[in-house]
């Protein structure tokens, strides 16, 4: 036992002062490339995957890192981002406070939405009017609510005692159909529902809803509490929805503690993007697989070269009586320190191909991230030089014996 286990420290201390002693003196330009093969194999599985799990949690859905929906359960997720009459979220302001204090949300907002009467002049239209705590990154019915004074001033902590902004973006079909314009009256006032009141709303914004959906559709954009004012909706708070934007994918698993019979959607999910973690296994595992094989054929190609140089030094070690065992250790060590070397380095590789690619799309869609880099993810990287050592093991190993063999019948 005691021999067994010295023939293997022997093999491997072996193995890895023949990788530094070529990589800092002999040959230090084929360990390089070596170790740069599985780096970029390991590089593109990382930022293929990346993608994948961008798609399947919804990161990539356009207009934020990862935006969420949080919707009575009875809802469906495959319909557009519009309930008028259905269940709806109760307390709603004190949990969107409450997530937009945590450092991994940038902001969450209560969506309502009511189908209410505007007038302008003589011309009254039902339009879809809807209720948000305002945030410049925020958008609900298409429209911005970057216009909006930001938050919801009236809400006041509950009391609804705060100031009105009577501000209200509008859609041009609304504009259109109400013939008003930046900085017009126009009255709000819900259709039916008792407490209600007439809110006098100032046109703060005319802009083209930038969701398809809304094309056609007269939608307007308010403060929450106002709307709630105007609709009697002012003691229990509710709304439709939540939407929260976040950096992390992880806070999906808190916002489904929020409320009992709800349901967490990803924006993507709703817009038909992929919708659950099957889009991520397919892409992912179809970037293991190519990667798996380049690196694969990478590492043979320049290991197997190597070891056909060195064909006098595996006769010179079975000369000295290095078994073929002891030999075999030798050779898996050093390919192993290359995998692992590689797999390190492509990882590194793909967190900057990650972080490039949101970067460039960043650049024509704002706060739009199409790939997540994950410690599964980098684990998952090391998997794949593993499995390069894995499958080329045996092919050095027969090259190595064949190098031997000729190497000791031509001395």
């Amino acid at each position: 036992m005691g021999e067994r286990s010295a023939r293997l420290r022997g093999g491997v201390e072996l193995g890895v002062a023949m990788v530094i002693q070529r990589l800092r003196h002999t040959a230090p330009r084929r360990i390089a490339y070596s170790i740069l093969g599985v780096a970029l194999a390991v590089g593109l599985f990382v930022l293929v995957a990346g993608i994948g799990i961008g798609l399947a949690t919804g990161d990539a859905a356009v207009g934020s890192n990862a935006d969420y929906r949080i919707v009575p359960e009875s809802e469906s997720s495959a319909t557009l981002p519009v309930s008028v009459g259905g269940p709806q979220l109760g307390g709603v302001h004190e949990v969107g406070a409450r997530l937009g204090e945590r450092d991994d949300v940038r902001y969450a907002s209560p969506v309502a939405v009511t189908l209410a009467e505007l007038t302008h002049g003589n011309t009254t239209e039902h339009v879809l009017v809807f209720g948000v705590v305002a945030h410049p990154g925020l958008r609900a019915g298409g429209l911005s609510s970057e216009p909006l004074t930001p938050g919801d001033p009236h809400y006041a902590n509950g009391t609804y005692g705060g100031p009105k902004t009577n501000e209200m973006v509008v859609s041009t079909g609304t504009a259109d159909l109400l013939g008003t314009t930046v900085g017009e009256r126009v009255l709000l006032e819900s259709p039916s529902g008792a407490g209600r009141e007439t809110a006098r709303m100032t046109v703060t914004n005319v802009s083209v809803a930038s969701t398809p959906a809304f094309d056609s559709v007269p939608v307007a954009l308010v403060h929450l509490s106002e709307l709630q004012t105007a609709t009697g909706d002012t003691g229990r708070d509710t709304a439709d929805q939540l939407v929260v934007a976040a950096e992390s994918p992880a806070v999906r698993d808190d916002l489904e503690t929020l409320y009992d019979r709800t349901e967490v959607v990803a924006r993507s999910s709703a817009s038909g993007v992929g919708t659950d973690g099957d889009l991520a296994l397919a892409v992912g595992g179809a970037g293991f697989v190519v990667s798996l094989v380049v690196g694969s054929l990478f590492v043979a190609t320049t290991t197997g070269l190597e070891i056909r140089r060195d064909r006098r030094l595996w006769a010179t070690l079975s000369a000295l009586g290095f078994s073929a065992s002891s030999r075999a250790i030798v050779v898996l060590v050093r390919t192993g320190l290359v995998a692992l070397a590689g797999g390190l380095t492509g990882i590194g590789l793909g967190r900057i191909a990650i972080a490039v690619a949101n970067a460039g799309v960043d650049r024509y869609v704002d706060e739009t991230t199409v790939a997540v880099f994950s410690p599964e993810v980098a684990l998952a990287g090391l998997v794949v030089s593993a499995g390069v050592v894995v499958i080329t093991g045996p092919y050095v190993l027969w090259l190595t014996s064949r190098e031997t063999a000729k190497a000791g019948l031509s001395a």
